[in-house]
Protein backbone atom coordinates (compact mmCIF):
# COMPACT_ATOMS: atom_id res chain seq x y z
CA UNK A 1 0.00 0.00 0.00
CA UNK A 2 0.66 3.69 -0.69
CA UNK A 3 1.08 4.14 3.25
CA UNK A 4 3.75 1.53 3.73
CA UNK A 5 5.47 2.93 1.27
CA UNK A 6 5.49 6.12 2.95
CA UNK A 7 6.13 4.86 6.02
CA UNK A 8 9.47 3.19 4.66
CA UNK A 9 10.17 6.21 2.98
CA UNK A 10 9.86 8.21 5.91
CA UNK A 11 11.94 5.63 7.92
CA UNK A 12 14.63 6.25 5.69
CA UNK A 13 14.32 10.00 5.55
CA UNK A 14 15.09 10.25 9.10
CA UNK A 15 17.91 7.32 9.13
CA UNK A 16 15.74 5.31 11.82
CA UNK A 17 16.05 1.92 10.19
CA UNK A 18 13.24 -0.30 9.22
CA UNK A 19 9.15 0.43 9.43
CA UNK A 20 9.11 -1.46 12.41
CA UNK A 21 11.66 0.22 14.46
CA UNK A 22 9.69 3.22 13.37
CA UNK A 23 6.66 2.38 14.75
CA UNK A 24 8.28 0.54 17.95
CA UNK A 25 11.19 2.33 19.16
CA UNK A 26 10.43 5.67 17.57
CA UNK A 27 6.75 5.51 17.68
CA UNK A 28 6.81 8.51 20.26
CA UNK A 29 9.10 11.04 18.80
CA UNK A 30 7.25 10.23 15.01
CA UNK A 31 3.61 10.00 15.94
CA UNK A 32 2.93 12.99 14.43
CA UNK A 33 3.98 11.97 11.10
CA UNK A 34 2.90 8.14 12.06
CA UNK A 35 -0.58 9.09 12.55
CA UNK A 36 -1.02 11.75 9.64
CA UNK A 37 -3.50 9.82 7.93
CA UNK A 38 -5.57 9.41 11.00
CA UNK A 39 -5.19 13.04 11.71
CA UNK A 40 -6.75 13.31 8.45
CA UNK A 41 -9.47 11.81 8.91
CA UNK A 42 -10.44 13.48 12.09
CA UNK A 43 -10.46 16.44 11.04
CA UNK A 44 -12.77 15.84 7.24
CA UNK A 45 -15.20 14.30 10.56
CA UNK A 46 -14.86 17.35 12.55
CA UNK A 47 -15.63 19.17 9.05
CA UNK A 48 -18.43 16.97 8.41
CA UNK A 49 -20.08 17.64 11.70
CA UNK A 50 -19.84 20.88 11.92
CA UNK A 51 -20.40 21.84 8.34
CA UNK A 52 -21.93 19.15 6.36
CA UNK A 53 -19.68 19.51 3.42
CA UNK A 54 -20.06 17.62 0.61
CA UNK A 55 -16.40 17.05 -0.77
CA UNK A 56 -17.32 15.93 -4.23
CA UNK A 57 -16.28 18.12 -6.47
CA UNK A 58 -15.33 20.87 -4.21
CA UNK A 59 -11.52 22.38 -5.04
CA UNK A 60 -9.80 22.39 -1.72
CA UNK A 61 -5.96 24.12 -1.31
CA UNK A 62 -3.70 22.27 1.43
CA UNK A 63 -1.04 24.76 2.11
CA UNK A 64 2.06 23.24 3.81
CA UNK A 65 0.76 19.69 2.77
CA UNK A 66 3.84 17.90 4.43
CA UNK A 67 3.10 14.42 3.78
CA UNK A 68 -0.21 14.80 2.09
CA UNK A 69 -1.95 12.65 4.10
CA UNK A 70 -5.27 15.82 4.69
CA UNK A 71 -4.73 16.58 0.06
CA UNK A 72 -4.91 12.51 0.13
CA UNK A 73 -7.65 11.75 2.49
CA UNK A 74 -9.87 14.86 0.80
CA UNK A 75 -9.24 13.41 -2.60
CA UNK A 76 -10.52 10.40 -1.74
CA UNK A 77 -14.13 11.94 -0.54
CA UNK A 78 -13.90 13.17 -4.12
CA UNK A 79 -12.59 16.82 -3.40
CA UNK A 80 -10.20 18.50 -6.43
CA UNK A 81 -7.30 18.53 -3.79
CA UNK A 82 -4.20 20.53 -4.21
CA UNK A 83 -1.08 20.07 -1.77
CA UNK A 84 1.27 22.86 -1.55
CA UNK A 85 4.64 22.49 0.07
CA UNK A 86 8.19 24.62 0.35
CA UNK A 87 10.28 21.56 1.14
CA UNK A 88 11.08 19.23 -1.63
CA UNK A 89 11.89 16.56 1.13
CA UNK A 90 8.54 16.34 2.13
CA UNK A 91 7.05 16.86 -0.98
CA UNK A 92 8.68 13.94 -2.07
CA UNK A 93 7.06 11.78 0.65
CA UNK A 94 3.94 13.18 -0.03
CA UNK A 95 3.76 11.62 -3.97
CA UNK A 96 5.00 8.31 -2.23
CA UNK A 97 1.88 8.39 0.06
CA UNK A 98 -0.36 8.90 -2.33
CA UNK A 99 1.22 6.67 -5.33
CA UNK A 100 -0.99 3.73 -6.72
CA UNK A 101 -3.81 5.20 -4.30
CA UNK A 102 -5.18 8.70 -6.14
CA UNK A 103 -3.99 11.16 -8.17
CA UNK A 104 -3.13 14.19 -6.67
CA UNK A 105 -1.35 16.95 -7.46
CA UNK A 106 1.02 18.45 -5.12
CA UNK A 107 3.46 21.74 -5.64
CA UNK A 108 6.43 23.07 -4.85
CA UNK A 109 5.97 27.15 -4.14
CA UNK A 110 6.36 29.67 -1.49
CA UNK A 111 2.49 29.79 -0.76
CA UNK A 112 2.78 33.68 0.33
CA UNK A 113 4.75 34.55 -3.18
CA UNK A 114 2.98 35.78 -6.12
CA UNK A 115 4.56 33.41 -8.31
CA UNK A 116 2.57 30.82 -5.88
CA UNK A 117 -0.95 32.87 -7.02
CA UNK A 118 0.06 32.07 -10.59
CA UNK A 119 1.18 28.78 -10.09
CA UNK A 120 -2.11 27.93 -8.43
CA UNK A 121 -4.37 29.86 -10.37
CA UNK A 122 -5.22 27.20 -13.04
CA UNK A 123 -6.80 24.75 -9.91
CA UNK A 124 -8.93 27.59 -8.56
CA UNK A 125 -10.90 29.16 -7.17
CA UNK A 126 -10.64 27.40 -4.36
CA UNK A 127 -13.78 26.35 -2.08
CA UNK A 128 -11.96 25.10 1.03
CA UNK A 129 -8.46 26.52 2.31
CA UNK A 130 -6.52 24.57 4.76
CA UNK A 131 -3.86 26.21 7.06
CA UNK A 132 -3.17 23.40 9.62
CA UNK A 133 -0.50 23.86 11.14
CA UNK A 134 1.24 26.58 8.56
CA UNK A 135 0.82 29.71 10.04
CA UNK A 136 3.53 29.65 12.75
CA UNK A 137 5.52 28.95 10.27
CA UNK A 138 4.91 31.92 7.98
CA UNK A 139 7.31 34.71 8.02
CA UNK A 140 5.22 36.80 5.67
CA UNK A 141 1.63 35.94 6.68
CA UNK A 142 0.32 39.28 4.69
CA UNK A 143 1.32 37.97 1.67
CA UNK A 144 -0.02 34.28 2.04
CA UNK A 145 -3.53 35.74 3.65
CA UNK A 146 -3.57 38.16 0.24
CA UNK A 147 -2.88 34.97 -2.03
CA UNK A 148 -5.37 33.08 -0.26
CA UNK A 149 -7.92 35.35 -0.67
CA UNK A 150 -7.17 35.80 -4.54
CA UNK A 151 -7.41 32.25 -4.85
CA UNK A 152 -10.65 31.47 -3.26
CA UNK A 153 -14.38 31.55 -4.33
CA UNK A 154 -16.72 33.67 -3.23
CA UNK A 155 -17.82 32.91 0.22
CA UNK A 156 -14.97 29.89 0.42
CA UNK A 157 -13.98 28.63 3.33
CA UNK A 158 -10.34 29.01 5.26
CA UNK A 159 -9.89 26.81 7.96
CA UNK A 160 -7.11 27.47 10.56
CA UNK A 161 -5.05 25.54 13.19
CA UNK A 162 -2.27 27.43 14.84
CA UNK A 163 -0.27 26.76 18.21
CA UNK A 164 -1.09 29.35 21.22
CA UNK A 165 2.97 30.61 22.75
CA UNK A 166 0.88 31.58 25.91
CA UNK A 167 -0.43 28.36 26.54
CA UNK A 168 0.97 27.44 29.87
CA UNK A 169 1.80 23.87 28.63
CA UNK A 170 3.32 25.24 25.78
CA UNK A 171 5.90 27.34 28.19
CA UNK A 172 6.67 24.47 30.05
CA UNK A 173 7.54 22.60 26.98
CA UNK A 174 7.08 24.21 23.14
CA UNK A 175 5.35 21.63 20.42
CA UNK A 176 8.76 21.61 18.04
CA UNK A 177 11.30 21.73 20.00
CA UNK A 178 10.59 20.75 23.21
CA UNK A 179 12.40 23.33 24.84
CA UNK A 180 11.21 25.07 27.99
CA UNK A 181 10.44 28.78 27.50
CA UNK A 182 10.92 29.46 24.29
CA UNK A 183 7.59 30.18 23.03
CA UNK A 184 7.82 33.48 24.64
CA UNK A 185 10.49 34.50 22.97
CA UNK A 186 11.12 36.29 19.72
CA UNK A 187 12.83 34.09 17.19
CA UNK A 188 15.79 36.20 17.61
CA UNK A 189 16.44 34.22 20.90
CA UNK A 190 15.84 31.04 20.11
CA UNK A 191 19.77 30.41 18.91
CA UNK A 192 20.62 30.62 22.30
CA UNK A 193 18.40 27.63 23.07
CA UNK A 194 18.30 25.52 19.41
CA UNK A 195 20.33 24.98 16.24
CA UNK A 196 18.95 26.48 13.15
CA UNK A 197 17.43 26.05 10.88
CA UNK A 198 13.87 26.72 12.23
CA UNK A 199 11.07 29.01 10.96
CA UNK A 200 8.78 29.18 14.09
CA UNK A 201 6.67 32.42 15.05
CA UNK A 202 4.73 32.77 18.28
CA UNK A 203 1.75 35.13 17.64
CA UNK A 204 -1.05 36.56 19.61
CA UNK A 205 -4.33 35.71 19.22
CA UNK A 206 -5.33 39.53 18.44
CA UNK A 207 -2.78 39.18 15.57
CA UNK A 208 -4.89 36.47 13.88
CA UNK A 209 -7.80 38.27 14.22
CA UNK A 210 -6.27 41.62 12.64
CA UNK A 211 -5.22 39.56 9.85
CA UNK A 212 -8.30 38.29 8.84
CA UNK A 213 -9.65 41.45 9.41
CA UNK A 214 -7.06 43.17 7.16
CA UNK A 215 -7.95 40.85 4.17
CA UNK A 216 -11.61 40.62 4.41
CA UNK A 217 -12.28 37.64 6.44
CA UNK A 218 -15.65 36.86 8.07
CA UNK A 219 -18.42 34.96 10.17
CA UNK A 220 -15.62 33.45 12.23
CA UNK A 221 -16.11 30.41 14.47
CA UNK A 222 -13.63 29.29 16.95
CA UNK A 223 -14.02 25.63 17.35
CA UNK A 224 -12.11 25.24 21.02
CA UNK A 225 -14.35 23.85 23.36
CA UNK A 226 -13.71 24.64 27.40
CA UNK A 227 -14.38 21.28 28.70
CA UNK A 228 -13.09 23.10 32.39
CA UNK A 229 -16.43 22.33 34.87
CA UNK A 230 -16.19 26.07 36.26
CA UNK A 231 -13.35 29.00 36.27
CA UNK A 232 -12.40 27.52 39.34
CA UNK A 233 -10.70 24.68 37.97
CA UNK A 234 -9.35 26.76 35.27
CA UNK A 235 -7.80 28.98 36.84
CA UNK A 236 -6.26 26.20 39.52
CA UNK A 237 -4.76 24.79 36.13
CA UNK A 238 -2.68 28.18 35.16
CA UNK A 239 -1.82 28.59 39.20
CA UNK A 240 -0.43 24.73 38.87
CA UNK A 241 1.08 25.10 36.15
CA UNK A 242 2.88 28.95 36.61
CA UNK A 243 4.11 27.01 40.16
CA UNK A 244 5.86 24.20 37.79
CA UNK A 245 7.41 27.08 35.67
CA UNK A 246 8.58 29.00 38.41
CA UNK A 247 10.18 25.58 39.44
CA UNK A 248 11.82 24.71 36.57
CA UNK A 249 13.34 28.57 35.98
CA UNK A 250 16.88 27.03 38.08
CA UNK A 251 20.55 28.05 36.42
CA UNK A 252 20.61 24.33 36.87
CA UNK A 253 17.90 23.71 34.54
CA UNK A 254 19.93 25.88 31.69
CA UNK A 255 23.16 24.91 29.71
CA UNK A 256 24.68 28.26 30.42
CA UNK A 257 23.96 31.70 32.06
CA UNK A 258 23.09 33.73 28.92
CA UNK A 259 19.85 30.86 28.75
CA UNK A 260 19.05 31.39 32.18
CA UNK A 261 19.10 35.25 31.87
CA UNK A 262 16.49 34.96 28.69
CA UNK A 263 14.49 32.61 30.13
CA UNK A 264 13.84 34.41 33.54
CA UNK A 265 13.31 38.06 31.81
CA UNK A 266 10.63 36.74 29.25
CA UNK A 267 9.06 34.06 32.04
CA UNK A 268 8.61 36.95 34.60
CA UNK A 269 6.82 39.34 31.92
CA UNK A 270 4.54 36.15 31.48
CA UNK A 271 3.93 36.39 34.87
CA UNK A 272 2.99 39.88 35.39
CA UNK A 273 0.78 39.46 32.52
CA UNK A 274 -1.11 36.22 33.36
CA UNK A 275 -1.39 37.99 37.01
CA UNK A 276 -3.03 40.62 35.45
CA UNK A 277 -5.11 38.11 33.53
CA UNK A 278 -5.73 36.40 36.50
CA UNK A 279 -7.88 39.69 38.18
CA UNK A 280 -9.33 41.06 35.15
CA UNK A 281 -10.14 38.07 32.71
CA UNK A 282 -13.48 36.25 32.59
CA UNK A 283 -13.44 32.99 32.31
CA UNK A 284 -13.99 31.83 28.72
CA UNK A 285 -11.14 34.79 27.98
CA UNK A 286 -8.79 32.86 30.68
CA UNK A 287 -9.09 29.14 29.15
CA UNK A 288 -8.63 30.48 25.47
CA UNK A 289 -5.58 32.69 26.24
CA UNK A 290 -3.50 30.01 28.68
CA UNK A 291 -5.88 26.55 28.10
CA UNK A 292 -6.00 26.15 24.62
CA UNK A 293 -2.77 25.31 23.32
CA UNK A 294 -3.77 24.97 19.81
CA UNK A 295 -6.33 28.00 18.19
CA UNK A 296 -8.92 26.25 15.64
CA UNK A 297 -11.29 28.13 13.84
CA UNK A 298 -12.90 28.24 10.48
CA UNK A 299 -13.61 31.75 8.27
CA UNK A 300 -15.16 32.48 5.28
CA UNK A 301 -14.22 34.84 2.56
CA UNK A 302 -16.10 38.46 2.51
CA UNK A 303 -17.80 37.77 -0.99
CA UNK A 304 -21.79 37.19 -1.15
CA UNK A 305 -22.45 34.15 1.20
CA UNK A 306 -25.35 32.97 -1.12
CA UNK A 307 -22.97 32.63 -3.37
CA UNK A 308 -20.70 30.35 -1.65
CA UNK A 309 -20.70 28.35 1.85
CA UNK A 310 -24.10 28.15 1.66
CA UNK A 311 -24.20 26.21 -1.95
CA UNK A 312 -21.70 24.01 -0.63
CA UNK A 313 -23.48 22.67 2.17
CA UNK A 314 -26.67 20.08 2.93
CA UNK A 315 -28.78 22.10 4.45
CA UNK A 316 -27.07 23.64 7.14
CA UNK A 317 -27.57 27.73 8.30
CA UNK A 318 -24.34 29.35 7.20
CA UNK A 319 -21.60 30.49 9.55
Amino acid sequence: MAYNDFLAAFAKAQAVGSVEDLLSTHAKRYSFQIRSRERAKSMIAMFDEKLGLDWKGLRVLDIGCAYGAFTIELAKRGAKAVGVELSDKWLRLAKINAQDEIDVPFISCDAASRQARRQLVRYGPFDVVLLNDVLEHIYDTAGLLSNVRALMAPGGILYFKVPNGKATRHVLLEGHKSVFGISLLAPDYWPQFVKAPFQIYYRRWEYFTALFNEFEFTGLKVLNVNKDKNIGVTRTHIVNDLQKIRDHLKPENFQNGGQFKTASEACQQYFDEVAEDLEGMGWQELFFKYRVTFWEGIIQSAASQSNGLFSLRRGKASL
